[in-house]
């Protein structure tokens, strides 16, 4: 083991509710900057309202600056403040402990991978490389998992002109799409750093062509010039999901399909009927866990 390999690690350990996982991530990815922490999010038995989360850094990050942060994102949520505790790690072998916690995914056509991993990818299946704190070790496996089994269900029912990735995070559903079909692609996020992380993804993953915007929903002009898409993706909160769905149905073409994620089953009751008054009709679920991935189509008339 090379001595370079061995540093003091700081983690930060939160118990949070499920539905507050993603703006944790976000959270800390902002605070980060340049630097992305690595993050884990664990079941805990018996519990499905509650998980466990656990950021390290390869420096020891200002414990106070990530509680005030936490916090008034919690209050503006009507939700009591996670707890926050730091601990030090030393004597680690950093990339070793990396390589256990980031496992390569598997998701219908699609197989996700690390450095660490790219002589194990299958030759059946579509590859694309995520690295640390952008697409593995983050709560939204199993919705990122869900959106990637459902694009795999739509290869053979549609040939999308145009398609977007909303809320595109780390971009690696838009990639997907890139790589599925031979269409324009747009991926979009509020968060430029997320906007910035797709752009490297992308790059990695040689599909340069796909225009990513920084946008909040179809704020940005050019999110809805684009359009109308035969397929739209959009991996956020329920919240959102619902707010954008007037926006989100009328850039859709007559007949597109739609992926929607980031739900919680108890969540997608509301989600369903906001669309369904919209003109869409569901086509088919994927449930993962407690989370749902929604596929709805849009009519052609």
């Amino acid at each position: 083991m090379n001595q370079n390999d061995e540093k003091v690690i700081w983690k930060v350990i939160i118990i949070s509710p499920v539905n507050f996982v993603s703006e944790i991530e976000k959270l800390i990815t902002i605070t980060g900057g340049d630097y992305s922490p690595s993050i884990t999010v664990f079941e805990i038995k018996d519990d499905l309202e509650i998980v466990l989360i656990e950021i390290y850094f390869d420096y020891k990050p200002d414990i106070n600056i990530l509680n005030t942060k936490i916090s008034k994102t919690a209050y503006s949520f009507g939700i009591k403040s996670p707890p926050l505790k730091l601990e030090k790690i030393e004597d680690i072998d950093w990339v070793a402990a990396s390589q256990k916690i980031l496992k390569p995914i598997q998701a219908g056509m699609f197989y996700l991978y690390g450095q660490h991993d790219i002589t194990s990818i299958p030759t059946n299946k579509i590859s694309i490389q995520m690295e640390a704190a952008q697409a593995f070790g983050t709560g939204s496996h199993e919705t990122t998992k869900g959106c990637l089994l459902a694009i795999s269900g739509l290869k053979t029912k549609l040939n999308p002109k145009n398609a977007l990735d909303l809320g595109c995070g780390s971009g690696v559903l838009a990639i997907a799409m890139a790589k599925i079909w031979n269409c324009n692609v747009v991926a979009s996020d509020i968060d430029p750093i997320a906007t910035d992380t797709s752009k490297e993804n992308i790059i990695l993953n040689g599909n340069s062509d796909i225009l990513v915007i920084t946008s909040d929903g179809f704020n940005n002009s050019t999110v809805g010039e684009t359009g109308p898409y035969d397929l739209i993706v959009a991996n956020i909160l329920s919240g959102p999901l619902i707010l954008l769905a007037p926006s989100i149905v009328n850039h859709l073409e007559k007949g597109g399909f739609l992926i929607l994620s980031g739900l919680l089953r108890e969540q997608q009751d509301a989600v369903i009927e906001t669309y369904i008054s919209l003109g869409m009709v569901i086509d088919k679920k994927y449930p993962i866990l407690e989370w749902q991935t929604l596929v709805l189509k849009k009519s052609n008339h």
